[in-house]
C-alpha cells in the first residue's frame, strides 16, 4: 500500500486552496465534480505531498453531515494498491468496515475507490493502481 493522498475537508474550494497555496502547495489539478459522492475534488501538492481538497455540493453529499459537525479537517488518508480487492478482503479481516460499495473515482482517472471505518483510525480509502 503506497501512501496516495489525504483528504481534507473544507467548506469553501477556492479560499482553502489560497490558504494551502500560501504554505507552498502548487494546484495539481482542476476542481472535479464528482458525482457519486456529490462533492467538489481538487489536488494540490508540496514536495511529493499530496491534499486533496473536497466540499461537498449539497446536503445529500456523502461528507456533508461531517463537515457540518466537525467543520474543515483532515478526514482521510488514501493508498493506492495493486489489487483493491485482495486490500479490501485484508481490511475487513483487520476490523475495518466498508463504507459502501467500490466506486469510480472521477478526479483520479476514474480508477475504482472504496473507504473503509476503523474505530482506532477513522477513514481509509483505497484506490486501484491505474
Amino acid at each position: 500500500m503506497r501512501p496516495h493522498h489525504i483528504g481534507y475537508l473544507v467548506r469553501d474550494m477556492e479560499s482553502a486552496a489560497k490558504e494551502f497555496e500560501r504554505l507552498g502547495y502548487v494546484v495539481a489539478s482542476p476542481i472535479v465534480y464528482d458525482e457519486y459522492r456529490d462533492i467538489d475534488i481538487c489536488f494540490l501538492e508540496n514536495q511529493g505531498l499530496r491534499v486533496e481538497l473536497v466540499t461537498p455540493m449539497s446536503e445529500k453529499s456523502v461528507v456533508y453531515g461531517l463537515l457540518k459537525k466537525r467543520g474543515p479537517m483532515p478526514y482521510h488518508i488514501c493508498y493506492e494498491v495493486d489489487n483493491i480487492e485482495a486490500h479490501s478482503h485484508m481490511l475487513r479481516e483487520r476490523g475495518y468496515v466498508p463504507m459502501g460499495e467500490s466506486m469510480p473515482a472521477p478526479a483520479i482517472r476514474g480508477v475504482p475507490a472504496a473507504f473503509f471505518f476503523h474505530s482506532k483510525l477513522g477513514i481509509v480509502e483505497l484506490i486501484a493502481k491505474a
